[in-house]
């Protein structure tokens, strides 16, 4: 397999991973939960390299995810203190495991941890780090890994997915019904954790943390459906992989960071065109409404003036209201077109019955 596949398989593989879980992430309102324990697994790594004097995948894969459960029990110990709020929580506790983690890389002259390999990954070198067995080469590690690591979460979603959904979306109801909402948030921070943690030495913390949240919080301004929303969150993921790779490799910069900035591309076209959420469609239905506001308006007017005998024209009712003149005959044209008024022979404004029901109706509001 050539590098380059290998690259972008080992992208997809976390892109996949990472944002299956980021979509009840994002759900329970804890994207930033992914950032503490992308960030502080970095201690529970660097202590089993201290343990076994290597960088042994299991032992750092329970190292990390211990890491992750520890970060996860000292943000929900100080949340529930009442004293403070859990993204304050978070700022907190984060920073603190990562400082001691990182203060034991530069300090430990036998733990082979780049600092700047922490944040920025290396990507592209996983073509270089093959897995053998029995002295056969078997191919990239990191796929391997990857490959298991997403049937792992595959299965726990599988499996849990009705625990998940409603402990998600209800968790006194989940408690209510004996679904245990405590243990299925802690399976799932350990599912965080893990995947973090497998990661974490390919790709480094910021893409982590960028496909646990970003694809997520595209799906969600797409789709009210968390059976949708989770398969839209991995395909996001996937598209700002590749994207990102393709890029990079045209503007010669670096892999990881041409990935998390993709995502946060694809994001903001989303963000802009997403047919129900998006800033177009959110201006175009305030505008509906503004319109809709200014008719109500127009007619009330109308009738007040009809009432006191006043002949009403389009250009007296935009001096009137302070409309421009163009605005006036579109809401004047509207409101024909829609029988709510209609002109006399000396092209006055009058109110049908249907405008003298529409002005009852807003005096009731």
């Amino acid at each position: 397999m050539s590098s380059d596949l290998i690259i972008i398989g080992t992208a997809i593989l976390v892109a996949a991973n990472c944002a299956s879980l980021g979509a009840f992430l994002v759900l329970r309102q804890m994207a930033m939960m992914s950032d503490a324990i992308s960030h502080a697994v970095l201690l529970g790594i660097v202590i089993a390299v201290f343990a076994v004097g290597g960088r042994e995948p299991i032992p750092v894969i329970i190292g990390g995810v211990l890491s992750g459960i520890l970060t996860v029990s000292l943000v929900e110990l100080l949340y529930r203190t009442g004293r403070l709020k859990k993204d304050s929580s978070i700022g907190i506790v984060f920073p603190f495991l990562f400082a001691i983690g990182v203060i034991m890389v530069t300090q430990g002259g036998n733990v082979h941890i780049d600092s700047q390999h922490v944040l920025y990954g290396s990507i592209e070198f996983v073509p270089f780090d093959t897995l053998y067995i029995d002295e056969v080469n078997i191919g990239s590690k990191s796929l391997w890994v990857l490959g298991i690591l997403a049937i792992a979460n595959v299965s726990f979603i599988a499996i849990l997915y009705k625990e998940l959904k409603l402990s998600t979306f209800d968790a006194s109801l989940a408690l209510g019904v004996g679904l245990m909402p405590i243990l299925i948030h802690y399976l799932l921070m350990i599912m965080v954790a893990t995947t973090a943690v497998v990661a974490f030495e390919s790709v480094g913390a910021i893409l982590v943390i960028a496909f646990f949240i970003v694809p997520a919080a595209g799906a969600y301004l797409i789709t009210d459906r968390l059976s949708r929303m989770i398969p839209l969150s991995v395909a996001l993921g996937i598209a700002s992989a590749v994207a990102g790779y393709l890029f990079a490799i045209l503007a010669d910069v670096s892999i990881a960071g041409s990935m998390a900035t993709m995502a946060g591309v694809i994001f903001g076209l989303i963000w802009v065109f997403a047919p129900n959420r998006g800033l177009i469609s959110r201006w175009r239905r305030i505008s509906k409404q503004r319109f809709e506001i200014d008719v109500g308006i127009m007619l009330t007017h109308l009738d007040e003036e009809i009432k006191l005998g006043h002949k009403v024209s389009s250009s007296k009712m935009a001096d009137a209201l302070d409309w421009t003149t163009q605005y006036t005959k579109k809401i004047c044209e509207f409101s024909i077109e829609k029988k709510f008024v209609k002109k006399d022979k000396q092209e006055s404004l009058l109110l049908t019955e249907s405008g003298q029901k529409k002005v009852k109706q807003y005096a009731i509001r």
